[in-house]
Protein backbone atom coordinates (compact mmCIF):
# COMPACT_ATOMS: atom_id res chain seq x y z
CA UNK A 1 0.00 0.00 0.00
CA UNK A 2 2.81 2.26 1.11
CA UNK A 3 4.35 1.76 -2.36
CA UNK A 4 1.43 2.36 -4.39
CA UNK A 5 0.82 5.68 -2.40
CA UNK A 6 4.59 6.96 -3.32
CA UNK A 7 4.18 5.44 -6.77
CA UNK A 8 0.94 7.87 -7.53
CA UNK A 9 2.80 11.10 -5.57
CA UNK A 10 5.19 10.73 -8.19
CA UNK A 11 3.15 10.84 -11.19
CA UNK A 12 1.02 13.35 -9.78
CA UNK A 13 4.35 15.68 -9.24
CA UNK A 14 5.63 14.85 -12.50
CA UNK A 15 2.41 15.63 -14.23
CA UNK A 16 2.71 19.01 -12.30
CA UNK A 17 5.96 19.93 -13.35
CA UNK A 18 4.91 18.90 -17.16
CA UNK A 19 2.15 21.15 -16.80
CA UNK A 20 4.50 24.39 -15.79
CA UNK A 21 7.22 23.37 -18.61
CA UNK A 22 5.46 22.30 -21.96
CA UNK A 23 5.77 24.03 -25.24
CA UNK A 24 2.97 25.70 -25.14
CA UNK A 25 0.12 26.47 -22.39
CA UNK A 26 -0.24 25.36 -19.13
CA UNK A 27 -1.43 26.33 -15.20
CA UNK A 28 0.77 27.59 -12.91
CA UNK A 29 -0.28 28.00 -9.41
CA UNK A 30 -1.08 31.86 -10.46
CA UNK A 31 -3.02 30.95 -13.70
CA UNK A 32 -2.18 30.02 -17.63
CA UNK A 33 1.20 30.48 -18.54
CA UNK A 34 3.03 29.27 -21.99
CA UNK A 35 7.07 29.46 -23.14
CA UNK A 36 7.97 32.01 -24.58
CA UNK A 37 10.83 32.21 -27.31
CA UNK A 38 14.00 31.49 -24.70
CA UNK A 39 12.09 28.45 -23.59
CA UNK A 40 10.86 30.47 -20.66
CA UNK A 41 7.47 29.79 -18.51
CA UNK A 42 5.47 33.20 -18.55
CA UNK A 43 2.32 33.89 -16.93
CA UNK A 44 -0.36 34.98 -19.24
CA UNK A 45 -1.76 38.50 -18.26
CA UNK A 46 -4.81 38.43 -16.36
CA UNK A 47 -6.49 41.39 -18.34
CA UNK A 48 -6.37 38.88 -20.99
CA UNK A 49 -3.83 40.92 -23.24
CA UNK A 50 -4.84 44.61 -23.03
CA UNK A 51 -1.55 45.46 -21.35
CA UNK A 52 0.61 47.99 -22.57
CA UNK A 53 3.59 46.88 -24.54
CA UNK A 54 7.32 48.58 -24.46
CA UNK A 55 10.12 47.01 -26.68
CA UNK A 56 13.06 47.88 -27.93
CA UNK A 57 13.55 45.32 -29.95
CA UNK A 58 12.91 47.05 -33.81
CA UNK A 59 12.02 43.11 -35.25
CA UNK A 60 8.87 43.42 -32.60
CA UNK A 61 7.52 46.00 -34.66
CA UNK A 62 5.95 44.10 -37.94
CA UNK A 63 4.07 41.84 -35.46
CA UNK A 64 2.84 44.25 -33.07
CA UNK A 65 1.43 46.08 -36.51
CA UNK A 66 -0.15 42.65 -37.90
CA UNK A 67 -1.06 41.52 -34.57
CA UNK A 68 -3.64 44.81 -34.33
CA UNK A 69 -1.60 45.58 -30.91
CA UNK A 70 -0.25 48.86 -31.90
CA UNK A 71 -2.53 51.31 -29.92
CA UNK A 72 -1.48 49.36 -26.67
CA UNK A 73 2.19 50.24 -27.48
CA UNK A 74 3.43 52.85 -25.28
CA UNK A 75 7.00 52.69 -26.14
CA UNK A 76 8.63 51.18 -29.24
CA UNK A 77 12.22 50.73 -31.36
CA UNK A 78 11.28 51.41 -35.15
CA UNK A 79 13.52 51.25 -37.46
CA UNK A 80 12.44 52.91 -39.94
CA UNK A 81 9.69 56.21 -39.79
CA UNK A 82 7.97 54.79 -42.26
CA UNK A 83 6.34 52.58 -39.31
CA UNK A 84 5.32 55.86 -37.74
CA UNK A 85 3.85 57.41 -40.68
CA UNK A 86 1.88 54.23 -41.33
CA UNK A 87 0.89 53.48 -37.72
CA UNK A 88 -0.05 56.99 -36.24
CA UNK A 89 -0.56 54.96 -32.64
CA UNK A 90 3.71 54.40 -32.79
CA UNK A 91 4.07 57.68 -33.85
CA UNK A 92 2.30 58.28 -29.94
CA UNK A 93 4.26 56.21 -28.11
CA UNK A 94 7.85 57.12 -26.75
CA UNK A 95 10.67 54.98 -26.37
CA UNK A 96 12.61 52.94 -23.93
CA UNK A 97 15.68 52.63 -25.74
CA UNK A 98 17.22 51.55 -29.10
CA UNK A 99 18.31 47.88 -28.71
CA UNK A 100 19.50 48.19 -24.97
CA UNK A 101 16.73 48.62 -22.07
CA UNK A 102 16.92 52.13 -20.38
CA UNK A 103 15.74 50.79 -16.99
CA UNK A 104 14.59 54.49 -15.67
CA UNK A 105 12.50 55.51 -18.69
CA UNK A 106 10.95 51.47 -18.65
CA UNK A 107 9.91 52.02 -15.01
CA UNK A 108 8.19 55.01 -15.97
CA UNK A 109 6.93 54.67 -19.07
CA UNK A 110 3.79 52.46 -17.91
CA UNK A 111 4.50 49.22 -19.84
CA UNK A 112 3.40 46.12 -18.06
CA UNK A 113 5.37 43.91 -20.61
CA UNK A 114 8.32 44.14 -22.19
CA UNK A 115 8.68 42.19 -25.94
CA UNK A 116 12.34 42.05 -26.17
CA UNK A 117 14.68 39.42 -28.46
CA UNK A 118 15.91 36.14 -27.23
CA UNK A 119 18.99 35.42 -25.71
CA UNK A 120 19.76 38.52 -23.31
CA UNK A 121 19.04 36.91 -19.85
CA UNK A 122 20.71 40.01 -18.23
CA UNK A 123 18.23 42.52 -20.03
CA UNK A 124 15.14 39.86 -18.73
CA UNK A 125 16.50 39.63 -15.04
CA UNK A 126 16.64 43.36 -14.84
CA UNK A 127 13.56 44.27 -15.98
CA UNK A 128 11.77 41.66 -14.23
CA UNK A 129 13.64 43.43 -10.90
CA UNK A 130 11.30 46.20 -11.49
CA UNK A 131 8.48 44.12 -11.69
CA UNK A 132 7.55 43.79 -14.77
CA UNK A 133 7.10 41.09 -17.10
CA UNK A 134 9.37 39.78 -20.21
CA UNK A 135 7.86 38.05 -23.54
CA UNK A 136 10.75 37.08 -25.30
CA UNK A 137 10.52 36.34 -28.85
CA UNK A 138 12.95 34.50 -31.72
CA UNK A 139 12.10 34.99 -35.57
CA UNK A 140 15.01 34.12 -37.02
CA UNK A 141 13.66 31.21 -39.69
CA UNK A 142 10.06 30.80 -41.21
CA UNK A 143 9.00 28.69 -38.28
CA UNK A 144 10.42 31.50 -35.77
CA UNK A 145 8.02 33.55 -37.55
CA UNK A 146 5.04 31.55 -37.26
CA UNK A 147 5.77 30.97 -33.47
CA UNK A 148 6.53 34.25 -32.52
CA UNK A 149 2.88 35.36 -34.32
CA UNK A 150 1.15 32.37 -32.14
CA UNK A 151 3.49 33.02 -29.28
CA UNK A 152 2.19 36.83 -29.06
CA UNK A 153 -1.35 36.02 -30.53
CA UNK A 154 -1.72 33.71 -27.05
CA UNK A 155 -0.28 36.06 -24.95
CA UNK A 156 -2.28 38.99 -26.18
CA UNK A 157 -5.13 37.65 -26.99
CA UNK A 158 -5.13 38.01 -30.46
CA UNK A 159 -4.83 34.32 -31.48
CA UNK A 160 -7.56 34.16 -34.17
CA UNK A 161 -5.57 37.07 -36.08
CA UNK A 162 -2.29 35.51 -35.81
CA UNK A 163 -3.79 32.25 -37.71
CA UNK A 164 -5.60 34.77 -39.95
CA UNK A 165 -1.82 36.28 -40.38
CA UNK A 166 -0.09 32.79 -40.73
CA UNK A 167 -3.15 31.19 -43.22
CA UNK A 168 -2.32 34.51 -45.08
CA UNK A 169 1.56 33.98 -45.48
CA UNK A 170 0.81 30.06 -45.97
CA UNK A 171 -1.23 30.66 -49.12
CA UNK A 172 1.49 33.15 -50.49
CA UNK A 173 4.42 30.89 -50.28
CA UNK A 174 1.76 27.74 -51.94
CA UNK A 175 1.33 30.11 -54.86
CA UNK A 176 4.71 30.57 -55.11
CA UNK A 177 5.91 26.87 -54.62
CA UNK A 178 2.77 26.15 -57.23
CA UNK A 179 5.59 28.25 -59.72
CA UNK A 180 9.17 27.20 -58.76
CA UNK A 181 7.52 23.39 -58.78
CA UNK A 182 7.97 24.15 -62.54
CA UNK A 183 11.31 24.90 -62.69
CA UNK A 184 14.16 22.22 -63.62
CA UNK A 185 16.90 21.93 -60.88
CA UNK A 186 19.48 22.66 -63.49
CA UNK A 187 17.80 26.00 -64.62
CA UNK A 188 17.56 27.34 -60.83
CA UNK A 189 20.62 30.18 -60.80
CA UNK A 190 22.39 30.33 -57.66
CA UNK A 191 22.26 33.25 -55.68
CA UNK A 192 23.79 34.79 -52.30
CA UNK A 193 22.09 37.54 -50.15
CA UNK A 194 24.69 40.00 -48.62
CA UNK A 195 25.04 41.73 -45.71
CA UNK A 196 25.96 45.62 -44.64
CA UNK A 197 29.42 44.80 -45.56
CA UNK A 198 31.18 43.65 -48.77
CA UNK A 199 32.15 39.83 -47.68
CA UNK A 200 29.17 39.83 -44.79
CA UNK A 201 26.63 37.17 -45.86
CA UNK A 202 23.35 35.23 -44.92
CA UNK A 203 24.39 32.09 -44.22
CA UNK A 204 22.08 28.98 -44.69
CA UNK A 205 20.29 28.80 -41.28
CA UNK A 206 18.74 32.62 -41.74
CA UNK A 207 15.23 33.10 -43.64
CA UNK A 208 17.49 35.27 -46.56
CA UNK A 209 18.52 31.86 -47.74
CA UNK A 210 15.52 29.90 -47.19
CA UNK A 211 13.79 32.96 -49.47
CA UNK A 212 16.18 32.18 -52.16
CA UNK A 213 15.41 28.51 -51.91
CA UNK A 214 11.65 29.35 -52.07
CA UNK A 215 11.92 31.64 -55.25
CA UNK A 216 13.83 29.21 -57.00
CA UNK A 217 17.41 29.35 -56.85
CA UNK A 218 20.02 27.77 -55.18
CA UNK A 219 21.45 29.42 -52.29
CA UNK A 220 25.15 28.94 -52.51
CA UNK A 221 25.36 29.88 -48.50
CA UNK A 222 23.45 27.01 -47.54
CA UNK A 223 25.99 25.36 -46.05
CA UNK A 224 26.98 27.98 -43.68
CA UNK A 225 25.65 28.25 -40.11
CA UNK A 226 26.62 31.43 -37.56
CA UNK A 227 23.47 30.75 -35.37
CA UNK A 228 20.69 32.50 -37.52
CA UNK A 229 23.30 35.49 -37.63
CA UNK A 230 25.32 37.35 -40.29
CA UNK A 231 28.86 35.96 -41.07
CA UNK A 232 31.42 37.69 -42.52
CA UNK A 233 32.71 34.80 -44.74
CA UNK A 234 35.35 37.41 -46.91
CA UNK A 235 35.31 38.55 -50.47
CA UNK A 236 37.69 35.94 -51.60
CA UNK A 237 34.70 33.21 -50.45
CA UNK A 238 32.50 35.49 -52.58
CA UNK A 239 34.19 35.04 -55.52
CA UNK A 240 35.05 31.23 -55.25
CA UNK A 241 30.72 31.14 -54.63
CA UNK A 242 30.36 33.29 -57.71
CA UNK A 243 26.34 33.34 -57.55
CA UNK A 244 24.54 34.08 -60.83
CA UNK A 245 22.68 36.69 -59.02
CA UNK A 246 24.11 38.56 -55.60
CA UNK A 247 21.44 40.63 -53.21
CA UNK A 248 22.10 43.49 -50.93
CA UNK A 249 20.12 43.46 -48.36
CA UNK A 250 17.59 46.33 -46.88
CA UNK A 251 17.49 45.37 -43.36
CA UNK A 252 21.10 47.27 -42.37
CA UNK A 253 22.58 50.20 -43.64
CA UNK A 254 25.26 49.24 -46.15
CA UNK A 255 29.14 50.79 -46.35
CA UNK A 256 28.73 50.16 -50.35
CA UNK A 257 26.18 50.73 -53.08
CA UNK A 258 24.99 48.02 -55.82
CA UNK A 259 26.90 50.67 -58.48
CA UNK A 260 30.37 50.13 -56.47
CA UNK A 261 30.13 46.68 -57.21
CA UNK A 262 28.94 46.90 -60.74
CA UNK A 263 31.98 49.40 -61.39
CA UNK A 264 34.72 47.72 -59.14
CA UNK A 265 37.37 46.02 -61.41
CA UNK A 266 37.94 43.42 -58.55
CA UNK A 267 34.78 42.09 -59.20
CA UNK A 268 34.68 42.55 -63.05
CA UNK A 269 34.81 38.51 -63.52
CA UNK A 270 31.98 37.31 -61.23
CA UNK A 271 28.67 35.87 -62.75
CA UNK A 272 26.64 38.36 -61.31
CA UNK A 273 28.16 41.36 -62.48
CA UNK A 274 29.21 40.20 -65.93
CA UNK A 275 25.18 39.94 -66.07
CA UNK A 276 24.11 42.61 -64.54
CA UNK A 277 22.38 40.66 -61.67
CA UNK A 278 23.34 42.74 -58.73
CA UNK A 279 20.29 44.09 -56.82
CA UNK A 280 19.43 45.83 -53.75
CA UNK A 281 16.40 43.72 -51.84
CA UNK A 282 13.79 46.73 -51.47
CA UNK A 283 12.50 49.41 -50.14
CA UNK A 284 14.18 52.76 -49.19
CA UNK A 285 12.11 52.93 -46.14
CA UNK A 286 10.84 49.77 -45.15
CA UNK A 287 12.76 46.38 -45.26
CA UNK A 288 11.42 43.42 -47.12
CA UNK A 289 14.32 40.69 -45.57
CA UNK A 290 14.03 41.09 -42.41
CA UNK A 291 12.04 38.05 -40.47
CA UNK A 292 8.20 38.84 -40.18
CA UNK A 293 5.46 39.18 -42.39
CA UNK A 294 6.85 41.29 -45.19
CA UNK A 295 8.93 37.78 -45.90
CA UNK A 296 6.26 37.37 -48.34
CA UNK A 297 7.25 40.59 -50.46
CA UNK A 298 11.19 39.70 -50.62
CA UNK A 299 10.61 35.90 -51.56
CA UNK A 300 8.17 37.25 -54.33
CA UNK A 301 10.49 39.75 -55.55
CA UNK A 302 13.47 37.45 -55.94
CA UNK A 303 11.59 35.26 -57.67
CA UNK A 304 10.24 37.59 -60.15
CA UNK A 305 14.05 38.69 -59.92
CA UNK A 306 15.49 34.80 -61.21
CA UNK A 307 12.30 34.06 -63.07
CA UNK A 308 10.82 36.71 -64.71
CA UNK A 309 9.36 34.70 -67.34
CA UNK A 310 7.17 33.21 -64.88
CA UNK A 311 6.51 36.11 -62.30
CA UNK A 312 6.16 38.99 -64.29
CA UNK A 313 6.13 42.75 -63.10
CA UNK A 314 2.54 43.24 -63.14
CA UNK A 315 2.42 40.42 -60.69
CA UNK A 316 5.14 41.35 -58.19
CA UNK A 317 2.95 44.68 -57.98
CA UNK A 318 -0.06 43.11 -57.38
CA UNK A 319 1.34 41.67 -54.49
CA UNK A 320 2.80 44.39 -53.23
CA UNK A 321 -0.32 46.13 -52.93
CA UNK A 322 -1.68 43.22 -51.50
CA UNK A 323 0.39 43.30 -48.48
CA UNK A 324 0.49 46.31 -47.50
CA UNK A 325 -3.45 46.74 -47.60
CA UNK A 326 -3.79 43.42 -45.61
CA UNK A 327 -1.07 45.11 -43.21
CA UNK A 328 -2.09 48.89 -43.09
CA UNK A 329 -5.18 49.24 -44.57
CA UNK A 330 -3.61 51.12 -47.36
CA UNK A 331 -1.16 51.15 -50.40
CA UNK A 332 1.80 53.51 -50.98
CA UNK A 333 3.74 54.59 -53.66
CA UNK A 334 6.96 52.96 -55.12
CA UNK A 335 8.26 56.53 -55.16
CA UNK A 336 7.59 56.92 -51.49
CA UNK A 337 8.72 53.25 -50.36
CA UNK A 338 11.97 53.81 -52.27
CA UNK A 339 11.96 51.15 -55.21
CA UNK A 340 11.89 50.20 -58.29
CA UNK A 341 10.71 47.32 -60.05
Amino acid sequence: MKRLTALLLALALLLSLAGCSGGGQGSGESGPTLTDGDGRTVALPEDGGAVKIASVYGTAVPFLVALDLSEQVVAVNCKSNFWKTAVPALAEAGTVGRGVVDLEALAQCGAGVLVHRSNDDETVQAVEELGIPVLCIRAEDLEGVYSTLRLMGDYFGRAERAKEVIDWMDGKFAAIDAITATIPEDERPTALVMGGELGRIAGGDMIQSWMIEKAGGIAVAAEVENDAAWINVGVETVFQWDPEYLFCTSSASLDYTVEEILQDPAWNASAAVISGHVAQIPARIDTWDMPGIAAVLSTFWMLHQMHPDLFSREQLEAEIEEYYTFMFGQTFSPEYLGYTL
